[in-house]
Parts: structure tokens; C-alpha cells; sequence
């Protein structure tokens, strides 16, 4: 996971990176100048050199023509100077010459120029035999002359030549390499500056972009209504903490707005439901009072079976608006300490009438070491009488109610398991809305008010289907604290 923080800071050093290789290219490109520009003043020198040589070669090869055929008194002396700047170009060329192609040329020129030299240094060591009579013929080639000398200087000139050659196309050659480094030199920067966009361009669109526009789209999403709308998480990490608070928010938005239309129902039901009981409250006292004065001695059985069936009828009726009333006002806690087993056992006491009607078996277990609890007792008898109702009327008759005790660690458990044909419905505490009854007379508030009241005592009831058959209730609630032994 990346963060904005890391990717400002990835794109400042990516930026330093570039600025690190734009001046390292440009320091390599002045340096490469530089190189270039001391090969060119080398090449020009060695060219130049070249030159030079050939031109004193050329005018010593006239002081020798000078001395033999003109016999002129200064040609030794000029031929001497000449010998001596030769043979400070070869000096300087050796210097010049680096690349073993011009040492192998400036090597072959001077071996040329030695064997010219003994040649000529024999002719300049003799008197000159020209013909120096005004107006004779001056003999250039007698049977005293050897000239092949002159070949020998054709072979100088050759060399010098050659030597002139590769100082040429290596300068050709500089030339060219120096264009193609300043190509590369120039195409790093550029190179890495478009990599640097194009990086740029996908990593923000995967780190902002995208993100921020899923973001909005599910803030519209929100806005028309649709809480159940996730953003994806994606995108940097605080966009990714933005994108999880939002997610939050929507769900905390769903179950306020959940809480608030249970709560608008339960206030509507309870400003409304006492109205309707105290209307039908009195008219039913009436009812059952008239069937209970006209239910004499002396009656015909077929009447008297009528009003007690209309009298357990009202009953029935007056049981049901009581139980909607107790479970629609607010409940208020007045804890006591108690052992949980005692509040089981009334529950038990007051089911013992039905119990017997269908003949069932009640087995006890942890009845030895029962938990304590600090709760209200009336609210919690009336929560597990619904539960144990529940459990009595769905057995089949004969059957067995195991009702077992435990306290695990801080916590006390009560479960309550009959051998019923299951719920056809799985209750949950985030719908406290009356559910469906199986009973003939039943109210179906039953369960809504034992998680109502678990509630309030910070515990918990579950609704288990074993594998076995039947369903079992789990009712979990706080412990009382262990009472401290005193010495």
C-alpha cells in the first residue's frame, strides 16, 4: 500500500533524479566537447605537422639541386637548417601521433626520410661539378650523378602523403562519433522525462483519479438514498482510510436511519396501542363481567360452556394487550442480586399447569452450582417465562425440556432446548418487530421482549436448531462478581 505522502515524495526524487542526469549528460557532453575539441586541435596540429614536413623536405630536396647543379655557395647552409627543422617535425609528430596508425605512418615517413638522408648527405659532402661558365650549358645528369635519390624522395613524399591520409580521416571520424554521442547524449534527458510522464500519468491515475471518482460516485450513490452503496477501496492509502470512513459511514448511516423508523414505529405504536387497549380494555370487563353473573348454578351445560369459553376468550385477549403493552413502554432496570436458577424455577413454577397437560420432563443441569446475576428480577422472570412458554407449547406431548445452567468465566448461560419441529423462523435482535406465533392465541412478542430485556442487562439470546432436531435457546448475561472470601 502507498500513500500520497510516499508518492510526492517517489516524484520529488524522481525529479531530482532527472535534474541529477540532464547536468551529468550536459557535464558528459562539455566534457565530450572538450575531448573533441583537443582531438580536433590534435588532428589539425598533426595535419599542419604533415604539412610543414612536406614543405621542408620539398625545399630541401631544392637546396640539394642547388648545391649540385648550380653549385650555389649557401645551399649547404640552407640544407643543413632544413635538416634540422625536419627533424623537429618528426620530434613534434611524435608527439602528436597517438593512434598506432599514425605511428606506423610517422615511423615509415622517417625511415623514408633516413634513406633520403644518405643519399643527399653524400651529395651535399662533395664539391658541386655544375658548369659555372656565363652562357654554358649546366650538365644535370653526368656519369658522375646518381640519382636515384630522387626515388628515394618520392617514397618521403608517399609517406607523407599517407600519413596525411589517416590524419584526414580520422579527423572524418571524430566528427562523426561526436555527432552520434551528442544524439545519445541529448536523448537521455528526453528519453527519461517522457518515462517520468508516462509514469506519472498511470500512477495517478491509479493513485487519484480512479479513486477519487469511484469516492464521488458513491457520495451521489448516498445522496439519491442508496446507503447500501460500497465504495472501492482502492487508491492510495489515505484515500483507501478516506474510501473505509466513508463505508462506514453508510453502513452507520443505514443503521441509524434503521433505528430511527424502528424507533418512529415504536413511538407510533406506543402512543397509539394504549389507546386502543384502555377502548378495548372496558368493553371487555363488561363482556366477561356479564358472562361470569349470567354463569349460575342451574344453567344448561351448553350455556355454561359458551361463558366460560367467552370468559377465557377476554382472558386470552386481556394477556395479549398486556403482554404489547409491557413490550412497547420504555423498561427501567432495578437490579438485584439473585441466583439465576431461582428466577428459572419461578418461571417453571408458574408453567407447572401446562407442563402437566402434556405430560413433559423437565431435566435440570447445573442446578448444583447455579450462577448469580445482578438483574431486575420481574423483567428477566417474564423474559424467560416467554421462552420457556415457547419451548413448553412447541413439544410434543411426553416429551423432555432440558434447561441447563453454566457460568463461564464472567459470563452466565441459560440454555432451554425442546424436542419441537424446529422455528420456522430464525429471530435476530436487529428486528425487534413482533415475529410469527405457532400458537392459536399467541402474540408473537415473546421473543422481541427477551431480547428487550436481555438487552438492557447487556446480554444476548440465541436461537440454535441442533442437529438433533428441536431448538435450543441460548440466553447469555453478565455474572455477578464472586462474593471474597474473609479470613
Amino acid at each position: 500500500m502507498y500513500s500520497l505522502r510516499g508518492l510526492l515524495l517517489g516524484y520529488n526524487l524522481a525529479f531530482v533524479l532527472l535534474i541529477l542526469v540532464t547536468g551529468a549528460t550536459g557535464w558528459l557532453g562539455v566534457e565530450l566537447r572538450q575531448r573533441s575539441a583537443e582531438e580536433a586541435d590534435r588532428l589539425n596540429t598533426l595535419l599542419n605537422l604533415v604539412q610543414e614536413t612536406r614543405g621542408d623536405v620539398y625545399r630541401q630536396m631544392t637546396e640539394v639541386f642547388d648545391h649540385h647543379f648550380l653549385a650555389e655557395p649557401l645551399a649547404v647552409l640552407r640544407y643543413r637548417s632544413s635538416i634540422q627543422r625536419v627533424e623537429a617535425r618528426f620530434r613534434r609528430l611524435d608527439e602528436v601521433a597517438v593512434h598506432p596508425a599514425e605511428l606506423e605512418a610517422v615511423e615509415a615517413l622517417q625511415l623514408a626520410y633516413r634513406q633520403v638522408r644518405v643519399q643527399t648527405d653524400d651529395i651535399m659532402s662533395v664539391p658541386s661539378n655544375a658548369v659555372r661558365n656565363e652562357g654554358d650549358l649546366t650538365v644535370f645528369f653526368t656519369a658522375n650523378l646518381d640519382v636515384t635519390w630522387l626515388d628515394d624522395y618520392e617514397q618521403v613524399f608517399t609517406a607523407n602523403d599517407s600519413l596525411m591520409r589517416i590524419a584526414q580521416q580520422a579527423e572524418k571520424d571524430q566528427v562523426a562519433s561526436l555527432g552520434r554521442y551528442t544524439l545519445v547524449i541529448l536523448a537521455i534527458p528526453a528519453v527519461l522525462a517522457a518515462m517520468m510522464l508516462l509514469a506519472s500519468r498511470s500512477f495517478l491515475n491509479r493513485a487519484l483519479v480512479r479513486p477519487v471518482g469511484a469516492l464521488l460516485q458513491g457520495l451521489a450513490a448516498y445522496g439519491r438514498g442508496k446507503l447500501d452503496y460500497t465504495v472501492p477501496e482502492l487508491g492510495a492509502a489515505e484515500l483507501v482510510t478516506l474510501e473505509q470512513a466513508v463505508n462506514r459511514m453508510a453502513r452507520d448511516l443505514t443503521e441509524s436511519r434503521e433505528a430511527l423508523v424502528r424507533s418512529e414505529k415504536q413511538a407510533a405504536l406506543g402512543s397509539l396501542v394504549p389507546v386502543v387497549a384502555h377502548n378495548i380494555r372496558n368493553p371487555l370487563a363488561s363482556i366477561r363481567a356479564t358472562a361470569q353473573l349470567h354463569d349460575q348454578p342451574g344453567i344448561p351445560a351448553d350455556l355454561s360452556t359458551g361463558l366460560r369459553n367467552i370468559r377465557a376468550t377476554v382472558d386470552r385477549l386481556e394477556n395479549w394487550l398486556t403482554a404489547l403493552l409491557n413490550y412497547l413502554n420504555p423498561l427501567s432496570l432495578s437490579r438485584t442480586r439473585t441466583l439465576l436458577s431461582v428466577v428459572v424455577d419461578e418461571s417453571l413454577r408458574l408453567l407447572a399447569p401446562r407442563i402437566d397437560a402434556k405430560s413433559l420432563t423437565i431435566a435440570r443441569d447445573g442446578w448444583d452450582s447455579p450462577p448469580q446475576v445482578e438483574a431486575d428480577v420481574h423483567l428477566l422472570e417474564q423474559a424467560i417465562y416467554g421462552l420457556l412458554l415457547n419451548a413448553i407449547e412447541a413439544s410434543p406431548d411426553g416429551g423432555a425440556l432440558a434447561v441447563a445452567l453454566a457460568r463461564d468465566g464472567g459470563i452466565a448461560r441459560l440454555s432451554i432446548r425442546d424436542q419441537g419441529p424446529g422455528m420456522p423462523f430464525r429471530p435476530s435482535p436487529e428486528n425487534l418487530n413482533p415475529g410469527p406465533t405457532t400458537k392459536s392465541f399467541g402474540s408473537g412478542l415473546g421473543i422481541p421482549f427477551a431480547f428487550k430485556v436481555c438487552d438492557l442487562h447487556d446480554g444476548a439470546v440465541e436461537f440454535i436448531a441442533p442437529a438433533g432436531g428441536g431448538t435450543e435457546v441460548v440466553v447469555t448475561l453478565p455474572a455477578a462478581a464472586e462474593p471474597r472470601e474473609t479470613s
